[in-house]
């Protein structure tokens, strides 16, 4: 028995070790794990709704995104994604009654004198239409009350900033990765749901490894693959195993890089304390959308680079860093060797995020830092049996959880 209050002790212990590790990287990535719980309860009804929406789509429908210019653009001509997506223009697009409008807003932002509520306006208009609206909302957002739309609530503040600076100002938003998981979820059931009619949406392979573009050419705006005939999928199926998979993900994240995200925090802090440059390069889809949104934990950086890597990426670096900058990249399926490589030789750190790593030589670099932030090279996850190519990316969520992840760590009070 006193062997046995020895164990329970130290368990207990080293529990409270743990716990004490934890920081503002592991609250920004629970943040997003409790987004997918909070999801994986909602199935079902997910479920019924990508029912409608693909009955629309069948009947000749189109399938819009609207709303976060981020969100427009990572769920649009991408990667996993569908081939057939429209961008809706407001006073140019006309809907009809069997479109379907995936709708996104990231909550609280800075408002104007006007006391009407400005994220409601685009919402409002799309909800006069006669198309399916779709949206996914924070807690207290008005969406989930005020307008006659299909809404599933996110297990996130309406005001989703995590970090609270010194000066009272809050920083470091955790709506854009948590909106993003719910649209891919969403549109992993829809997936599954035009399955469950026989028909298979046509999805994209990522450009990086379609030589020549060849799938990319004959996918090009295609609905649905003509000639296919899928095995049906169970209701909810798609979405619970999507979701699995961004589960995976995070927690890997939270258990295996929290160190290098602190060891990068503290570079960035270092860094700007000495005066020196500290850049931030935000490549791909989404993540150069990022920079402005309420809570931009911009004051970390003295620049913001959304240009292109490889070759150009190395000419800006050895125009523009030197001895004690450092340089972040929020990368893609690149290791961008050639870029840390120019930045070290300069006496820069380089903190980068891609799905390679660096190789052997640049890994031994002490001036680089690799945060992996676990998705596949495919990008896309979710398997679809009998089709070539899978759905659903990974990269948008993870890079910036990864990212905001630092930031939190860099910005929060110590």
């Amino acid at each position: 028995m006193k062997a046995f209050r020895i164990l329970a002790g130290m368990s207990i212990l080293l529990a409270a070790q743990v716990a004490s590790l934890a920081g503002p990287a592991e609250d920004y990535v629970d943040a997003q794990l409790r987004v997918v719980k909070g999801l994986e309860e909602q199935v079902e009804g997910l479920a019924r709704i990508a029912d409608e929406a693909a009955r629309r789509l069948l009947a000749g429908g189109k399938l819009y995104l609207a709303g976060e210019r981020g969100m427009v653009l990572e769920l649009h001509v991408r990667a996993g994604g569908l081939c057939s997506t429209h961008v809706y223009q407001r006073a140019k697009t006309q809907l009809a009654a069997n479109d379907v409008v995936l709708l996104s807003d990231y909550g609280a932002r800075p408002h104007s004198g006007n006391a009407r509520v400005e994220e409601l306006e685009l919402s409002e208009e799309l909800c006069r239409s006669p198309a399916l609206v779709f949206a996914f909302a924070f807690e207290r957002h008005p969406m989930l009350t005020q307008l006659p739309l299909k809404a599933v609530p996110l297990k996130l503040s309406y005001d989703s900033r995590l970090v609270q600076a010194p000066s009272g100002e809050r920083f470091v938003p955790a709506a854009t990765p948590a909106v993003a998981i719910g649209q891919w979820a969403f549109v992993a059931e829809l997936i599954g749901a035009c399955r469950r009619q026989g028909k298979q949406l046509a999805v994209y392979l990522s450009i990086h490894l379609d030589e020549g573009r060849k799938r990319f050419e004959r996918t090009k705006g295609l609905v649905f693959e003509p000639d296919l005939k899928p095995e049906p999928a169970p209701a909810g199926q798609f979405a619970k195993e999507f979701l699995g998979h961004v589960r995976s993900a995070l927690e890997a994240v939270r258990k295996d890089e929290a160190p290098k995200i602190r060891t990068a925090a503290e570079w960035l802090r270092k860094a700007k304390a000495e005066g020196k440059k500290v850049v931030r390069h935000l490549y791909g889809h989404m993540p150069p959308a990022e920079a402005g949104l309420l809570g931009d934990p911009a004051q970390l950086f003295t620049g913001t680079v959304t240009g292109p890597v490889a070759e150009k990426g190395v000419e800006w670096i050895r125009r523009n860093l030197g001895q004690g900058d450092v340089y972040l990249l929020v990368g893609y399926q690149q290791n961008e060797d050639a870029m840390a490589e120019a930045a070290n030789k300069l006496g820069a750190r380089s903190i980068f995020l891609t799905s390679l790593a660096p190789g052997a030589e640049q890994a031994k670099n002490p001036l680089h830092l690799y945060v992996n932030p676990h998705w596949p090279l495919t990008d896309a996850c979710l398997d679809l049996p009998g089709y070539d190519v899978k759905a659903c990316p990974l990269s948008g969520i993870l890079g910036l959880t990864a990212y905001y992840a630092i930031c939190a760590e860099a910005i929060a009070p110590k």
